[in-house]
C-alpha cells in the first residue's frame, strides 16, 4: 500500500472515530446508493481486479453500511426521490453485470442480514460460459486494462468489436464466479429481497452507439427480463456509467429511471435519469463508505 493510500485510510479512521461523519450527515436529506459488481472468495484474484470484492471485505462493508444507514430496496428509494419525500439516512445496494459470484457469495450475506439489493442484468449474457471482455483483457494485463478508453470510445464498448480487434486475447480457465448468472439461477432468488434491473442487451457504451442502437439495447433487455422474471424494476444502469442527455432521453422514453456512477449521495437536486451511485471495490474501506454522505466524498474508481 502506498503512502497516500495509507494516509487516506488514517484520515478516514480519525473522521469516523471523532463522530465527524455522523455530525456532518445529521439533517442532510441525502441517500447513499452503492454500485458493486461482483463478490468472490478471499484470496482469489482474476479478471478486472477493481470489480471483484473479496467476501470478507464485502461483509465488512455491508455491515458498516447497515449500521449507519437504513438499507431499502432501490425501487423504494427512487419512489421517495420522485415524490419528494425524505432521503435522510437511507441507502440502496446494487450490483452491475449479473455475475454468478453475487448469487453464490453476496446473496447468502444479504439474506442473513435482511439487506435488499438490485442486480442489473445484461440480457444476452444470461448463462453464457465465457467471461466479459473486460475480465479477459484484465487477465492478460495483470488485473487492469491498458488502453481502456480506446475500447470504450473507438470500439464503442461493444464486446464483438473489441474481441474482433484483439482476437488473440487468451481467456484461460475461469471459475464460475466470474461468469454471468443464468435464468434459472436468477429466477430462484427471493423476489422480496432481490430485484433485477436493465443493463442493456450487450453492454455497449450507449453514448457512442447512436439512438437506434441505444433504443434497441434498452427495449429488448427490458422485454427479455420481463419475460423471464417477476421482480424486474424499470431502472437502467448505464454500462460503464456512460450517459448523456440523448441516452437519458431514450431511457426516459422507455419508461426507465437511470443510475450512473458518481462520488456523492443522492439528493432531490439529482435527476431521476442520473441517479449517482458510489462505486465500491476491494480497496473501499468501511470507514470510507461511512464518510460518503454529507459532503465527505469518495473518488470514483470506475
Amino acid at each position: 500500500m502506498n503512502l497516500r493510500a495509507t494516509g487516506a485510510k488514517l484520515a478516514h479512521r480519525v473522521a469516523v472515530a471523532s463522530r465527524l461523519a455522523a455530525w456532518v450527515r445529521r439533517g442532510r436529506d441525502e441517500a447513499l446508493v452503492l454500485a458493486y459488481h461482483n463478490v468472490v472468495p478471499d484470496g482469489v484474484a482474476a479478471g478486472e481486479r477493481a470489480l471483484h470484492v473479496p467476501l470478507t471485505q464485502f461483509r465488512a462493508q455491508l455491515e458498516r453500511v447497515m449500521r449507519v444507514f437504513q438499507v431499502v430496496p432501490l425501487a423504494e428509494l427512487l419512489d421517495r426521490h420522485r415524490s419528494g419525500r425524505s432521503l435522510e439516512g437511507l441507502a440502496a445496494v446494487t450490483f452491475d453485470d449479473g455475475y454468478r459470484g453475487v448469487l453464490r457469495h453476496a446473496l447468502p450475506i444479504l439474506t442473513a442480514l435482511g439487506c435488499p439489493a438490485t442486480v442489473f442484468v445484461v440480457s444476452k449474457a444470461l448463462g453464457r460460459d465465457r467471461p466479459f471482455w473486460w475480465d479477459r483483457f484484465a487477465a492478460a494485463g495483470g488485473g487492469e486494462i491498458p488502453g481502456r478508453e480506446r475500447w470504450l470510445t473507438e470500439f464503442e464498448g461493444d464486446e464483438a468489436k473489441i474481441l474482433a480487434g484483439e482476437p488473440t486475447t487468451a481467456t484461460g480457465a475461469w471459475g464460475v464466479d466470474y461468469l454471468p448468472a443464468g435464468v434459472e439461477e436468477l429466477a430462484a432468488v427471493d423476489p422480496t429481497l432481490i430485484s433485477l434491473g436493465v443493463h442493456t442487451e450487450t453492454h455497449p457504451n450507449l453514448v457512442r452507439v447512436g439512438g437506434q442502437r441505444c433504443e434497441r439495447e434498452l427495449r429488448e433487455c427490458w422485454h427479455t427480463l420481463r419475460g423471464h422474471f417477476s421482480n424486474v424494476i424499470p431502472v437502467v444502469a448505464y454500462p460503464y456509467g456512460a450517459v448523456d442527455e440523448s441516452v437519458a432521453a431514450v431511457a426516459a422514453g422507455n419508461g426507465l429511471a437511470g443510475v450512473a456512477l458518481g462520488d456523492s449521495g443522492l439528493t432531490h437536486r439529482d435527476s431521476a435519469m442520473l441517479v449517482p451511485r458510489v462505486f465500491v471495490g476491494p480497496e473501499t474501506t468501511p470507514d470510507a463508505l461511512e464518510l460518503t454522505v454529507g459532503g465527505l466524498r469518495l473518488k470514483r474508481k470506475r
